[in-house]
């Protein structure tokens, strides 16, 4: 792919990240009246890494999946243009796949399904459709964050485009395959799906596989801003995963700053590696 490509696919997400932000305002505005609510008919609180961890300590906020939706889009909006204004003149093969990180964040907008739909007082079974979609957005993402290390391990291949589409018709098929509890759904306002376990066991495998990539590419690379660049996906996957299962206050209070703080730190070193290549 050419950097002009990639370049343009590059201000496309930043449309897309945009229209997301607006759309959700409004959407947000009809119906947070219905937020505390939905709290209290939630079945259980989030899972994750973190959040069990966390749980114990702090009570369940019933706007705090909204700005946690919130938090998300503004991050992907913010990353997406961050990106945009370091590399647009950098070709790095990693960093097509970190933007498709970012912008599967701005897809937590599927999460206001279930109150539009209380608040509309229609049919639970949207959540079915809205939830497969939040699936493929977190599988998609984490899959994005995988390529982009093994791209950073060394792996040489050219297709961009051709992994791109099967990143994501893998992701695809895994969510369409997922059955969809739309009747429940935890205090993230996230709906249950089936085979949890599995998914929990893939999601930790593929964030192990991720983060000892990136700490193989610091030795691939012989460079000091690599150890940054790793130190900032590590960043990236902890608040990555607080922010998408808060359900609190301090839960955001945390994850925004790691979350940004790791973006930034990645993006930054990856951009001064390959500016002097």
């Amino acid at each position: 792919m050419t950097l002009s490509g990639r370049n343009r696919l590059v201000i496309l997400g930043i449309l897309w990240s945009s229209l997301i932000l607006i759309t959700l305002g409004f959407f947000a505005f009809r119906a947070i009246s219905v937020f505390p609510e939905l709290q209290k008919q939630a079945i259980s609180r989030p899972s994750g890494f973190v959040h069990p961890l966390l749980a114990p300590l702090v009570q369940g906020n019933g706007y705090a999946p909204l700005f946690s939706m919130l938090c998300s889009v503004l991050y992907s909006l913010a990353g997406i243009i961050t990106i945009y204004i370091l590399f647009e003149k950098t070709q790095t093969p990693e960093i097509l796949f970190f933007a498709n990180f970012i912008l599967s964040l701005s897809l937590e907008i599927s999460r206001m399904a279930i109150p539009l739909i209380t608040y509309y007082n229609t049919s639970l079974t949207y959540a079915v459709f809205t939830g497969k979609i939040l699936l493929f957005s977190r599988l998609f993402g984490l899959f994005s964050l995988f390529l982009a290390s093994v791209y950073a391990a060394g792996m040489d291949m050219q297709r961009y485009g051709m992994l791109l589409m099967l990143n994501a018709a893998i992701c695809l098929a895994l969510a369409s395959g997922v059955p969809i509890d739309s009747m429940n759904w935890d205090t993230a306002l996230t709906p249950r799906y089936g085979f949890t376990d599995m998914f929990w066991l893939i999601e930790a495998t593929i964030v192990g596989i991720t983060v000892l990539s990136f700490f193989i590419a610091i030795k691939n690379k012989s460079s000091k801003d690599y150890i940054y660049v790793s130190m900032g996906i590590l960043l990236v996957l902890l608040g990555r995963d607080i922010l998408l299962h808060a359900d609190t206050y301090v839960e955001l209070v945390l994850a925004v700053p790691v979350l940004g703080f790791g973006t930034w730190m990645y993006s930054k070193n990856l951009h001064q590696y390959y500016l002097w290549l």
